[in-house]
């Protein structure tokens, strides 16, 4: 199929930090992706889901792709084929209407698109990435040659490549997924006094996720675990109310007031957050969906997230570490461990750490969760032989005042390396002089071998995948 003529537009991110123009196409199935490529061979060519990513991965200054109208949802033996530009939103609803099924890992966010969870390898709480559970993506691509073909990456080292690839490996045009029975999540919300504290709930509570909540230094964890479909049937009208508390007193309320208290200033940004532990209604076990207890609706509010990741056997000391920073941007008194402080002093960060007392004060609870090992090249805890906890810091500051925010990840990104090993998500905020990303995970030249062979022109990479895949 011809493509119709590209336009050129300006595209910016949900958290609109970023902002690019390009020429734009937007194909309404895949003949349509096929004719884009054979016109524009040899170009710059990324394809864009909802924006929701915070990093440049999907800035381009060629040929962009908008793969909304491809949204399908196939049932098939086992699993679902998803369009790539379906979003989880209309997946589960399709789902649960033909099947009765859902995904082993709901990623918080549902307006993601499947082709840009998977690329990013978006992940849930307790469980590997999505990405973990894909068993075939097809790919848009370049043949030897040179002529568009649909790749099928369904196994071995292409499909672990594929699973998570930044875009590197074409357009993706559909993803295969698989599938589990819909089941319901038992949620108490504990009140901890430090982070070690959480971590033995796992055994019994798998789907636990946890916050360290700045300025009171508590730790609030929502313990989560599977329970069989019947179970609190009898409590739908509990569920009910749950549910408006979430949507309404959670997701809106506490989030309007909490702009109003980070225009008011650090008083009132500090008051808020030492009482936000005892404003949560703790030890009321609750029982819903799955949906509706593990998806949240932060995109209801602009902001901006960076999200760690480092080893289990190491999140106590690095949750220290950054509450130990995080005191120090703010202005209040901290003591590193001897060992963290020498090690941050040979890198200079110690010294860079105190320059920078006093200049923000951190205004939102910063978010633990649990990844599990998983078989992809690229994803966070990819080929690990222990779990990974993801180490979330956001900010409600408008676009234009992130600058001292910006300068905390900065710090965070590369001190956390040094310290932990950290890892960044490749979606969210990626601090230009973050460690590169290569380095750190034990698959990438698996993965830049595939990548060099079924691209060797670079026209499905950009200056994000360059800067942060180089392996020197």
């Amino acid at each position: 199929m011809e493509p119709q003529p590209a336009g050129q537009c300006t595209l910016a991110n949900f958290g609109g930090n970023l902002r690019w123009q390009a020429r734009c196409y937007r194909p309404r199935d895949e003949p349509a992706v096929l004719g884009i490529l054979a016109r524009h061979r040899g170009e710059k060519i990324r394809a864009f889901g909802s924006l929701h990513s915070w990093s440049d991965i999907a800035m381009v200054s060629g040929v962009a792709i908008d793969m909304s109208l491809l949204n399908s949802v196939e049932p098939i033996s086992g699993g679902v084929r998803v369009a790539a530009g379906c979003t989880l939103a209309k997946l589960l609803v399709d789902l649960h209407h033909a099947t009765g099924s859902t995904l082993p890992t709901l990623g918080a966010i549902k307006r993601q698109t499947i082709s840009g969870m998977i690329s990013t390898a978006t992940h849930g709480s307790g469980t590997p990435s999505v990405s973990h559970f894909v068993t075939r993506v097809r790919l848009a691509a370049y043949g030897s040659d040179g002529t568009p073909k649909v790749l099928d990456c369904a196994g071995g080292d292409e499909l672990l490549a594929a699973r998570c690839a930044l875009g590197c490996l074409g357009v993706i045009l559909s993803v295969d997924l698989v599938t589990v029975p819909k089941y319901r999540v038992r949620e108490t919300i504990r009140r901890l006094d430090r982070v070690s504290a959480a971590l033995p709930l796992y055994e019994a509570h798998p789907l636990t996720q946890f916050a360290l909540v700045p300025h009171a230094w508590t730790v609030v964890a929502w313990e989560r675990q599977r329970v069989p479909p019947q179970a609190g049937a009898d409590s739908w009208l509990k569920a009910l109310a749950f549910r408006f508390i979430n949507a309404w007193i959670v997701d809106r309320v506490f989030h309007w007031v909490l702009i109003g208290c980070v225009a008011s200033g650090q008083a009132a940004i500090r008051a808020l957050l030492k009482m936000l532990p005892r404003m949560l209604l703790a030890d009321v076990p609750r029982i819903d969906d799955s949906e509706h207890v593990l998806t949240l609706r932060h995109e209801l509010f602009q902001h901006e997230e960076m999200e760690l990741f480092v080893p289990e056997s190491k999140v106590v000391q690095a949750a220290e570490a950054l509450e130990n920073a995080l005191k120090v941007f703010a202005g209040d008194a901290a003591s590193f461990s001897p060992e963290h402080e020498v090690k941050l002093r040979n890198e200079g960060l110690y010294d860079e750490l105190i320059r920078r007392r006093g200049t923000h004060v951190h205004h939102y609870p910063i978010a633990f969760r649990r990844v599990l090992p998983e078989d992809a090249l690229l994803s966070m805890a990819g080929l690990a032989t222990e779990p990974w906890f993801s180490i979330s810091l956001f900010t409600y500051y408008a676009p234009r005042k992130r600058q001292a925010f910006y300068a905390v990840c900065s710090w965070c990104a590369r001190a956390m390396y040094v310290l932990f090993e950290a890892k960044l998500h490749w979606g969210k905020h990626f601090p230009p002089d973050a460690p590169q990303g290569a380095r750190m995970y034990p698959g990438v030249e698996r993965f830049l071998k595939i990548v060099r062979a079924a691209d060797p022109g670079g026209s499905f990479r950009n200056d994000f995948t360059d800067r942060v895949l180089r392996s020197e």
